[in-house]
């Protein structure tokens, strides 16, 4: 941990005289975006930092991030700060000039805020969270901070699986933060104390045992994981599985919380607009959470279940007001599955009919969108302003295997959605690709090749000159909470070998074709199934120089294979097939999606058997339907 300047230096002035001139990129780390907040901090009882372990042009683009913001600062006597992870370059300044890691609006140091909430979206990122933990002056172990004044630090986003981050976290929020975030921020000023001025900044919480166990049962949704006995799950790598804390009051499994009204989640009625470019320049409004689909990969269709839909009239309302508070010209409407909004249509048609949006040329995307959701007639009212392009993700190349991960496409809807877009004028298709996935043999690789090809003589035959096709292929990522969690990430040699078959079979050059670093997405494999175990393996890693690990130039594979080197634990313990019976490093959580259907949908998968889309006829029984009255999938009212 690095020592800093006494406690009473001006970090705004060192920040100014000793960062902003010699970083690569200053405007990373500037304040007073358009429309970001001014927290008064000598007024505010509790202060909260919410901190994203990326890059800034990375976080400043985070949705939900934005949301948190706008309800903290809303929230009396309390105020929200933003502090995104600094590049190598501004990192290497902090520690030569003995200057702590501030918050982004007024420059105080992090261990001066009562709460350190961490986003976290992805596994590669937890380098990063060290990072910043130690440039913010605090013991990376969550039970070396124990017993003395200091930020609460607590995470949310991706948690589902977060046995390798939790000796370094307090606590975790498991499920939608809105409304965690408020009863998060009541907590924590009913522990402050009483006496002073209403007004007075509160002094830090010295965080306990005791006070952690209090937390966890006044705030539904928190996992702590400190509370929970160990055990280890035999058979397969013994990996560290949690089981029931001792303190029966406890909650245990910990519910996922979800938001069931979007109607009443705020909304960013006025975007930060940052000073460089962002890596997703423009508004984006959510109009739907969760996915009728239920492809056995993705992980994000069933921690997320049940759908629960946004008005058509609020979407609308809420993206004008975006795009008139922040100028930007393109507009993003956000879902996992955005063809399959029951709405899209009048909403489009809404959109597109605004003499603003159509008077700026508004650009409108449609992410995650679906083939068989795909409505020709959308495409050709969304090209009466700027193109951008349509992106499609088949994901398996074979019918048979799109069976087997429940994406139940023909080849012969594929080519026709793609011979829609070109034949509506537009120039660019994007496609996504998987490899490595259950049961995938050669000849399914054969015909993603063929498919591939197929696709790209369309673009010939589109009505615009210059049509092109990107394709992207990755490698099959296991993950907790899906019928895929017992399958084994596979072998490296299969997949570089799987990826040279598809880069010789393409014939067209024309096609852009791009592939992840296998390596990247072994460490991902890695621990999105890991335990506690990993975290020595992560502290190794950061202590070695590990950042951004999921910035493919900044990778170290070399640093991470000594790490786990230097932990005594071989990787491919946790790239194995896990038993079916067996405990899971996750089971602390429950996301409402019972282990019976996600082991039916297992056996259904090597069976090459589809379960229909929840929207599509009688429930599946997946769970979710004990917690909420949801016909079809979407919340009932």
């Amino acid at each position: 941990m690095p020592s800093f300047h006494s406690p009473d230096a001006d970090c705004a002035s060192l920040y100014e005289t000793e960062i902003f001139p010699f970083v690569e990129k200053p405007s990373r780390y500037i304040d007073h975006e358009i429309n970001a907040a001014r927290p008064d901090w000598s007024a505010a009882r509790l202060r909260v930092a919410l901190v994203f372990p990326d890059a800034y042009e990375v976080g400043v683009s985070h949705l939900g991030l934005k949301i948190l913001y706008e309800i903290l600062n809303a929230l009396p006597g309390v105020i929200a700060e933003r502090c995104y992870a600094p590049w190598p370059d501004c990192e290497a300044l902090l520690r030569g000039k003995r200057i702590p890691l501030c918050s982004l609006e007024t420059c105080h140091p992090l261990r001066e805020f009562h709460v350190i909430g961490f986003s976290i979206q992805y596994e590669l990122c937890y380098t990063n969270i060290l990072q910043m933990l130690d440039l913010a002056g605090l013991p990376l172990r969550a039970v070396l901070r124990r017993g003395s004044p200091g930020p609460l630090v607590i995470a949310g986003g991706n948690v589902f699986s977060p046995g390798p981050l939790e000796p370094f976290i307090d606590a975790f929020a498991v499920g939608d933060g809105e409304s965690m975030i408020a009863g998060i921020a009541r907590w924590a000023l009913d522990q402050m104390p009483h006496g002073g001025p209403d007004n007075a900044p509160a002094p830090l919480l010295t965080v306990s045992d005791e006070l952690l166990a209090a937390f966890a049962r006044a705030v539904p949704g928190i996992y702590v994981p400190s509370l929970c006995r160990r055990t280890l799950s035999a058979g397969h790598a013994m990996r560290s599985c949690p089981d029931r804390p001792s303190d029966a009051s406890i909650p245990f499994p910990v519910r996922r919380q979800v938001e069931l009204d979007l109607t009443e989640v705020p909304v960013v009625r006025k975007p930060l607009v940052p000073y460089c470019e962002a890596v997703h320049d423009r508004a984006a409004v959510e109009i739907m959470r969760g996915c009728v689909r239920g492809c056995r990969f993705c992980q994000a269709g069933m921690i997320t279940r049940p759908v629960r839909e946004k008005p058509a009239d609020a979407v609308a309302a809420e993206a004008l007001e975006a795009i008139n508070a922040s100028g930007y010209e393109d507009l993003t409407l956000s879902s996992l599955s955005s063809g399959d909004y029951s709405q899209i249509a009048p909403l489009l048609l809404r959109l597109l009919e605004d003499h603003r949006l159509a008077e700026d040329r508004t650009a409108i995307s449609l992410p995650s969108l679906r083939i068989d959701s795909f409505d020709p007639a959308l495409a050709q009212a969304i090209r009466k302003v700027r193109r951008t392009g349509f992106t499609f993700a088949p994901e398996a190349g074979s019918e048979r295997l799109r069976r087997v991960i429940n994406k139940q496409l023909s080849r012969d809807e594929i080519l026709g959605t793609v011979r829609s877009v070109f034949d509506s004028g537009w120039q660019l298709v994007k496609v996504y690709f998987m490899i490595g996935l259950p049961t995938e043999t050669d000849e399914d690789i054969d015909e993603m090749v063929a498919l591939i090809n197929d696709i790209s003589s369309l673009r010939k035959g589109g009505k615009m000159r210059g049509c092109r096709v990107n394709v992207s292929v990755s490698s099959f990522v296991p993950k907790a909470f899906t019928p895929f969690q017992w399958a084994a990430f596979a072998d490296v040699a299969v997949l570089r070998e799987r990826q040279q078959r598809i880069q010789q079979g393409v014939r067209d050059r024309a096609v852009k074709l791009s592939f992840h670093k296998i390596e990247l997405s072994r460490l991902e494999a890695v621990f999105a199934r890991g335990d506690t175990q990993l975290a020595d393996v992560v502290e190794n890693a950061y202590r070695l120089g590990c950042r951004f690990d999921e910035w493919s130039d900044l990778f170290r594979p070399e640093l991470w294979d000594q790490a786990f080197a230097n932990a005594g634990i071989d990787p491919e313990c946790y790239l194995a097939a896990i038993p079916e019976d067996a405990a899971l490093p996750w089971d602390a959580i429950d996301t409402g999606v019972d282990r019976a259907f996600l082991l039916d949908e297992w056996d259904k998968a090597i069976a090459a058997a589809p379960t229909p889309a929840c929207a599509a006829g009688p429930c599946n029984q997946c769970g979710i339907q004990r917690w909420f009255n949801c016909a079809r999938g979407t919340i009932q009212r």
